[in-house]
């Protein structure tokens, strides 16, 4: 059953850091097929509607810039701090914007990728919940289809949170998924793989803060015990849910491919990526983004072979030699 929540509009105002632009994350999310029904542009506005961290409250906020905040009005909660602190997180507000820029003054290839995208930081997932469901719906599914079951689980099965007219279907609560018996189009596993994400986010094993408190190969193996969540859906929990800065994944070809494309290199390695990427940090999770910007921009992101090489890295994952990685 789909509830109505009534219209209310507190508001939100976070600093604006150096050099950010919220046009830059208006022009990404516009074309972000996996944030489809999570993201819409308005002119120079963007909605954000999502499920809150720790409480699963469904919110939709509006955001807009001046020359010194991002100010946004909000529906669904009264809690603006949460809201707040979780938008940052999602569009790299809460970061050290001098730190950042200095990264590209050291490695001019990042100087490049940073005025090849000007104004942008980064692109979290709202949660590590919504990226597991994501993770979870998308392999072996065509991109587009699995943006239209997520969107239909949340017309079907989520809440609807109006702002300034525009109604928004935000993705079943933990405990709604928990209660879908069958869903068009999506096989009987998967659903019960989303009934597993259900129950660890209600157990408190996907928050943020339990998350980054751990090593990321702590983080990995701990969300791999998960029903069907391997080495890249973990990958994707983890870095695009938890959004450390410094991450480093190393489950996702594209972003060696990324690195092939913008450095010039014939085949790195994956300790070509680690040694190069030392030079980024505390921001290596940032860079590693722009790196996969690039690679589409330049055409690469279908090149054949990346389902091979994500098995690959899989694997390698899998096997007793890991790599750590410190998140910030």
């Amino acid at each position: 059953m789909v509830e109505d929540y009534p219209l209310s509009m507190p508001k939100l105002t976070l600093a604006r850091p150096k050099a950010f632009s919220l046009a830059a994350a208006i022009e990404f999310h516009s074309g972000f097929l996996p944030g489809s029904g999570m993201a819409r542009a308005e002119g120079a506005g963007l909605t954000l509607a999502f499920r809150l961290d720790d409480t699963f409250e469904a919110v939709a906020v509006s955001l807009h810039e001046t020359d010194e905040s991002i100010v946004g009005e909000v529906a669904g909660t009264e809690d603006v701090s949460r809201v707040a602190k979780q938008v940052a997180r999602m569009l790299g507000l809460d970061a050290d914007a001098e730190a950042w820029l200095a990264v590209g003054e050291r490695d001019l290839v990042v100087g490049r990728l940073q005025a090849e995208f000007p104004g942008f930081f980064t692109a979290a997932k709202p949660s590590p919940y919504d990226a597991a469901a994501w993770g979870v719906i998308v392999p072996r599914t065509n991109m587009r289809h699995a943006a239209e079951l997520k969107m239909g689980l949340a017309r079907a099965h989520g809440e609807r949170v109006e702002l300034g007219g525009v109604v928004h279907s935000v993705f079943p609560s933990p405990a709604q998924l928990l209660a879908v018996d069958s869903f068009p189009g999506l096989s009987d596993e998967k659903l019960e793989r989303l009934k597993g994400i259900a129950m660890a986010a209600l157990e408190g094993k996907l928050g943020v803060d339990r998350l980054c408190a751990m090593s990321p190969d702590e983080a990995l193996a701990d969300l791999q015990s998960l029903r069907g969540v391997g080495p890249w859906t973990a990958s994707h929990i983890y870095f695009r849910g938890a959004a450390p800065h410094d991450g480093l994944p190393t489950a996702e070809p594209r972003v060696l491919a990324g690195l092939a494309e913008a450095y010039g290199l014939a085949s790195p390695t994956m300790l070509d990526f680690e040694r190069i990427a030392e030079a980024w940090r505390p921001f290596r999770m940032w860079v590693s983004i722009l790196l996969v910007r690039h690679l589409a921009r330049a055409g690469g992101w279908n090149r054949p072979g990346l389902t091979r090489e994500r098995q690959r890295a899989g694997r390698a994952l899998r096997s007793p030699r890991t790599t750590s990685h410190p998140a910030a």
